[in-house]
């Protein structure tokens, strides 16, 4: 089957949109938005009461949320909602 130069040109234009989908796709990795492409990975109840423990003893000292976050992996509001 051969295409007609108006069907060439509208081809070349979902291509082009194919490609910019993808492009910018590969840039956000996904739906979830992590970009360096970690799986994520649950925790079990002993780590996550470890973790809460050792957020709250650093919180004591004064370590910023955005520290804790960066550190456990976890987001700033996480942090936030920890309470003893």
């Amino acid at each position: 089957m051969s295409l007609t130069p108006r069907q060439e040109r509208y081809l070349a234009k979902i291509t082009q949109l194919v490609d910019a989908i993808q492009a910018e796709a590969k840039k956000v990795d996904g739906k979830n938005g992590k970009a360096d492409g970690k799986s994520r990975r649950r925790r079990s109840a002993a780590e996550a009461a470890k973790m809460r423990a050792a957020i709250l003893a650093e919180r004591a000292k004064g370590t910023s949320a955005a520290k804790l976050a960066a550190k456990y992996g976890v987001s700033a509001a996480y942090i936030y909602m920890i309470k003893e």
